[in-house]
């Protein structure tokens, strides 16, 4: 294209001088519409600032969640509560399977699980499953705590461990399982009858290897439990000694051959045993419950006075909790609760029943017929949360909730504190 010649006229000089320029209709198109590129160095540093941001973000919400970045649930973390990768319609949820015991329903994490006659399953806080998987145990039993679940075959020799997502291993006891448990470390104990002992303690890491093993010959061993470092395990049995009934409660150390401590108790059985947080261990028996001060080798005895225990619970960061009733069908009945010192901090009396009992941050609930009551660790009923009469079993899913195991389906209860 030709170029043309424009002038300007300086009026004082009325010199012209010629000045050449650029006309747009004469320009190429190309150099009309491009738009200049952004400077590689401006993309760079934006880049940068949105890492810088982002990765700020992650590490806020770790610190905040540190206490779940175990590396097993790293990736439940990341997917679930970073990426709020959650589903559910809500419950009421009707449970997988014919019927789930009560004992097999409970919190993983403050979310519900279950294990019913066909699945464990997994549920977060809207019902969505975490997991669903089939099992084909004839008499499966549950036992969990924050990291891990571990459920097995009654009475058979199968198995498994898992955590929220997903079972992470299978296996099978040497001879029939009598209990298993495992520690929120990921160490597990499996108590099965013996080959050439009565009964055999087999511990094994989180890798699944064998770490330790003990042997019982004298005692039929019924229930174990492991600490919560994984460390040592508190193991009860029973036998038989001049026409009566003798229990045996021992300690076992996994760094020494020999156990560690031992206890008797005559004309009465152990029903079920706890390692709890502050290292102590927790028994309720036929006729009494028992503290066992590990540190100073004895214990303290709550004796049942010659009332029906209707319910109880074993709460690890607590002690025991009790029902107690002088009437066989459990109504008319006193709740208590004793720290894992062995001292009764409080009594609650009941017209009711007393169906399950639960403990979270010093609250105690109280499931009877169509009601769960909440009391502080004094015996001042701080709320009350309605439900239907089918309800079996309640647990704090935390201190604004709580999940309710019914004949057919599980539900959910927002928790009103009175002022």
């Amino acid at each position: 294209m030709k170029k043309t010649k424009g002038r300007y006229i300086n009026a004082s000089s009325k010199k012209i001088k010629n000045r050449q320029y650029t006309s747009y209709e004469d320009a190429p198109l190309k150099s009309i519409n491009e738009v200049e590129p952004v400077p590689q160095n401006l993309t760079l540093k934006f880049l940068k600032v949105f890492l810088i941001l982002f990765f700020s973000v992650v590490v806020v919400l770790a610190l905040i969640n540190i206490d779940k970045l175990t590396p097993d649930n790293i990736s439940h973390w990341f997917q679930y509560e970073l990426l709020g990768k959650t589903e559910g319609n809500g419950y009421p949820v009707r449970f997988n399977g014919i019927s789930v015991e009560t004992g097999n329903f409970d919190t993983f994490d403050r979310v519900p699980i279950y294990c019913s006659d066909t699945s464990v399953v997994v549920l977060n806080s809207n019902a969505g499953e975490f997991q669903n998987t089939q099992h084909a145990f004839a008499s499966p039993i549950l036992n969990t705590n924050k990291n891990y679940s571990i459920v097995y075959n009654a009475k058979a020799t199968g198995f498994r461990i898992i955590n929220r997502d997903d079972t992470i291993y299978t296996g099978n006891a040497e001879n029939k399982i009598f209990d298993a448990d495992i520690s929120p470390n990921g160490t597990y104990v499996i108590l099965h009858q013996g080959s050439d002992y009565l009964s055999d303690c087999i511990v094994y890491k989180r890798d699944n290897t064998k770490k330790y093993e003990y042997h019982f010959a004298d005692y039929y061993m019924n229930n174990i439990s492991v600490d919560q470092y994984g460390s040592r395990a508190a193991v009860s049995g029973v036998s038989a000694h001049n026409g009566s009934i003798v229990s045996v409660l021992y300690i076992l150390d996994f760094n020494q051959s020999n156990y560690l401590q031992k206890y008797e108790f005559y004309d009465s059985y152990i029903y079920d045993l706890k390692y709890l947080d502050n290292g102590n261990v927790a028994a309720v028996g036929s006729s009494a419950a028992y503290i066992i001060d590990v540190n100073e080798g004895n214990k303290t005895e709550i004796d049942y006075n010659l009332r029906t225990l209707s319910s109880y619970e074993l709460p690890s960061d607590y002690g025991i909790l009790l029902s107690l009733s002088a009437n066989e069908d459990g109504r008319n009945c006193d709740v208590i609760a004793i720290d894992c010192f062995g001292k009764t901090e409080t009594t609650i009396s009941l017209a009711d029943k007393a169906l399950s009992l639960d403990y979270l941050d010093g609250r105690i609930a109280v499931l009877n017929q169509g009601n769960i009551h909440i009391y502080n660790t004094n015996g001042k009923k701080i709320a009350d949360v309605g439900t239907t009469s089918d309800a079996r079993k309640a647990c704090f899913g935390d201190s604004s909730c709580m999940y309710i195991l019914k004949t057919s389906m599980i539900s959910k209860s927002d928790i009103q504190y009175k002022e």
